[in-house]
């Protein structure tokens, strides 16, 4: 089997490149190629532009190793419609038998469910395989008339070995010993949660407990954050890191006791979650998507509504005051992250693409 991949340059590039060595361990012959705009292009020409030139090196790429499948890392979304029914009319224009996946790191509900939609309708029919990362959007797409056969989840590749801890974190750091790490990775925008996080720190301080809450990230809402932090005394409890490499972030997964992650975001497989699964941490966040699918609550982590920063709080708190609890959890997650080992991934994407 040859299998050319359609990689992003910034995101899910170590997840892909891990489901790559995996294809070649197992057989398959692989080559890459950019996909995607990640930040190369400004504007809506340069954007174009960018978005041709990808597509017909992949259409070389394509032709030059006689691939049999395009495997394109991609997500769901008005813009990415655009892209997507673009590179596939390009790549049928070459080969009409060319197979082509795509897997979705996230859709839009009202963008699945969006009547009289052309470009939807296009790629629905065009691909040979859709690849989701939850069932809750495995069933949105059924639900539009997609054939089951034709839309199938799958999960990321999670690396536990790379989440390493560290006896000296907090001595770096100046911590006191008794000062809890909580940890929120991700964009600083509403729908992550980040604002009722804020609030229910501001309420853990209230009640007198010592933490330090590290947030990765950046985004639209960091000065409100900044402010609230000002506004609330919160200085000494919420850090702001801004963006940092994915290498980084992991003595962090590695070192917190908990991630936190109050989302609304409609990604399938929210790698922060899965990432503190990897690490062995408990895990507050909302019941949605991937997180819904793997996750028990008390067993691997404790659910919180969205937009509900007094839930939010009090849960923080339960775990925080018990002990066991948490160690029950990072023993749980530590034996759930062996679910996404990148052989096992690719073992069942293999048994989907030979039905292609």
């Amino acid at each position: 089997m040859k299998i050319l991949f359609g990689l992003h340059g910034t995101t899910h590039t170590e997840i892909a490149q891990a489901e790559i060595n995996a294809f070649q361990k197992a057989g398959a012959q692989t080559e890459a190629c950019a996909y995607g705009n990640w930040g190369a292009a400004n504007g809506m020409f340069n954007s174009f532009k960018l978005l041709l030139k990808n597509a017909f090196d992949l259409k070389k790429k394509a032709a030059a190793q006689k691939s049999d499948i395009v495997y394109l890392n991609t997500a769901l979304d008005l813009k990415t419609l655009v892209r997507d029914s673009i590179t596939i009319f390009i790549l049928k224009n070459y080969n009409k038998n060319i197979k082509i996946v795509l897997k979705f790191h996230g859709s839009e509900s009202k963008t699945v469910f969006s009547k009289n939609n052309r470009l939807k309708n296009y790629i629905f029919k065009k691909a040979s395989l859709l690849l989701v990362l939850s069932n809750e959007e495995r069933n949105n797409f059924l639900s539009v008339g997609v054939p089951a056969d034709k839309v199938q989840v799958t999960a990321n590749v999670i690396d536990k070995s790379l989440y390493v801890p560290d006896s000296g974190f907090k001595n770096r750091l100046g911590l006191p010993g008794e000062t809890a790490i909580l940890l929120f990775v991700g964009r600083f925008m509403h729908e992550k949660g980040i604002l009722d996080l804020a609030e229910a720190c501001r309420l853990l301080k209230e009640e007198g407990k010592k933490f330090k809450l590290f947030c990765l990230g950046d985004g639209p809402l960091v000065e409100e954050v900044k402010k609230l932090t000002d506004t609330h005394g919160l200085e000494d409890n919420i850090k702001l890191l801004g963006h940092i490499p994915e290498s980084e972030t992991r003595g962090y997964y590695a070192n917190c006791d908990m991630l936190i992650l109050p989302t609304y975001h409609e990604e399938g497989f929210p790698m922060a979650v899965f990432q503190a699964v990897g690490a062995g941490k408990p895990v507050i966040t909302t019941k949605i998507r991937a997180a819904a699918d793997y996750f028990t609550e008390y067993e691997n982590c404790m659910w919180v509504e969205k937009k509900n920063p007094r839930q939010l709080y009090q849960q923080v708190l339960v775990l925080l005051n018990d002990k066991m609890l948490q160690d029950k959890m990072r023993v749980n997650n530590l034996v759930l992250a062996e679910k996404f080992t990148a052989e096992k991934i690719v073992n069942k994407l293999l048994e989907y693409f030979n039905k292609i």
